[in-house]
């Protein structure tokens, strides 16, 4: 069952920003089960069951919206694969998702759940859905004690995430004509000693109980002002710092304005999302991890675990997609691994 329900999901195309075909056929499908109340807001949905005071309280969390991307087999089976865009990132997930509400219909479970389907994830942090969803039901989704985002993980259990920030290190200088440098400052060769800087720097290691997080800084995007016979006026290095879950948002600006200042540049931030917590002590995820022997591994990445966390929410990253897979052409998940995931979240929600 939970095949066919991820084959409809493929089925739809649900490119980010497009999610309202795709988010009208989850709302129908999670109003199927009278035990749950249903709220839609935009193309975003939370469902959940009556909140009975002394149960724990655990969320299911996926995102609708899928990058661009090409499939030659879009809805095709082939050596146990299941091709579409979006299959492993994350519509096998969200497959899950719907398979575990539908269950509810003739089973309880010993926990009160929450099934969160949300648009805009593969964009900037601003648009996020799931942002938005807090901004107008934060009191509801406060209930939530744990949470299994179920972004592709191979069914290992990711726990936290690095933080990420974006800013321009921006250097100015003095237009010239290039056949006379000396009446300008050319601010490219100003920028030097930064890209010098990133060049030799080494991955710094976090450790938290017995997992590593490798927080990295690199240059990703450059810009300038000027043209190929024009001593430039000013020239600018995106920056992309990934930063350890022991780091507050404003701590991590802290370090990049300081070396904006070591190297002469201005710095502007242009997008900056907080890291996910180690949450290894979470009740919750210790009995689960008790119960099934999965492997447990540190998210060397950014997802919304993170923005779960900055509410007060444990999340880890426990989901039935190739990670390998996810952007990819052509991509598809292993049809194993999608009923082992439905499995074993169905043994641990559901009496």
């Amino acid at each position: 069952m939970v095949v066919e329900i991820l084959k409809k999901l493929i089925s739809i195309p649900s490119v980010y920003g497009n999610e309202k075909e795709i988010a009208d056929f989850c709302e129908s499908f999670l109003k199927g089960n009278p035990n749950l109340s249903v709220i839609r807001e935009s193309n975003s949905i939370i469902a959940h069951t009556h909140i009975e005071p002394g149960r724990k309280t655990v969320a299911l969390v996926g995102h609708l919206d899928t990058v661009p991307g090409e499939n030659e087999f879009t809805g095709e089976i082939r050596e146990g694969r299941l091709y579409g865009l979006g299959a492993s990132d994350m519509k096998a997930g969200d497959a899950v998702l719907l398979q575990i509400a539908r269950e509810l219909r003739e089973r309880d479970s010993r926990f009160n759940l929450f099934f969160i389907l949300y648009e805009k994830e593969e964009g900037p942090y601003e648009e996020n859905g799931l942002k938005l969803l807090f901004s107008k039901y934060g009191e509801l989704l406060k209930k939530i004690g744990f949470a299994f985002v179920l972004e592709p993980t191979d069914n290992a259990v990711q726990v936290g995430c690095l933080g990420v920030i974006h800013a321009w290190f921006i250097f100015k200088g003095k237009r010239a004509h290039s056949a006379r440098p000396w009446e300008g400052e050319n601010a490219i060769h100003k920028g030097g000693e930064l890209l010098k800087y990133l060049s030799e720097l080494k991955p710094k290691p976090y450790r938290f109980d017995g997992l590593t997080y490798y927080e990295v800084l690199n240059a990703t995007m450059v810009d300038y002002k000027g043209g190929r016979n024009i001593i430039p006026e000013e020239f600018r290095v995106n920056l992309n710092y990934r930063f350890s879950p022991t780091k507050s948002e404003e701590e991590a600006k802290r370090e990049l304005l300081k070396l904006g200042n070591k190297v002469g540049a201005e710095v502007e931030f242009t997008d900056v999302s907080p890291s996910g917590r180690v949450c290894l002590d979470n009740p919750v995820l210790k009995e689960f991890l008790s119960r099934f022997k999965v492997k447990v591994e540190p998210k060397q990445a950014w997802t919304d675990v993170a923005q779960l966390s900055k509410m007060g929410i444990d999340a880890v990253n426990f989901g039935p997609g190739q990670p390998h897979q996810a952007h990819q052409r052509n991509e598809w998940v292993e049809i194993k691994k999608v009923e082992e995931n439905y499995r074993v979240l169905k043994e641990f929600l559901l009496k």
